[in-house]
């Protein structure tokens, strides 16, 4: 079953990049009738027209429709950043002999838009 719905996920894929592929299998295979039936320069056969321009029309109107799609699938898109407020605490004062075990600068820590939950400042060290 999972095999059958990934293939059908990328048989749609496929299609949706290639509709243009499509649209000039599908002229090739009925270009006769097309010619006969769709075709606006019948009257004018010195131009060997054969159906172009109706091929032409469809892949312009299959580039407004896929466009008008990238289009509202902008709009839709909703765009959310999080980013998680770190805030550290010192419950320790300096020690007698002046020198401090921890790297001061973490207290001025400002999370950035690219800050993550993995990050984690340095733990005192024992020595």
């Amino acid at each position: 079953m999972k095999r059958f719905i990934c293939l059908l996920l990328l048989l749609t894929l496929i299609t949706q990049s290639f509709n243009k592929l499509g649209l000039i299998l599908a002229f090739k295979v009925n270009q006769d009738y097309i010619t006969a039936n769709f075709c606006e320069n019948k009257d004018k056969p010195e131009m060997n027209c054969n159906g172009r321009c109706f091929l032409a029309k469809k892949i312009k109107l299959a580039e407004q429709n896929e466009e008008k799609h990238r289009v509202e699938n902008l709009e839709k898109t909703n765009i959310l950043f999080f980013c998680k407020m770190n805030k550290l605490e010192v419950n320790e004062s300096v020690p007698e002999n002046g020198h401090l075990t921890f790297n001061p600068f973490y207290l001025k820590f400002k999370p950035s838009r690219f800050a993550n939950d993995i990050f984690k400042p340095p733990q005192k060290v024992f020595a």
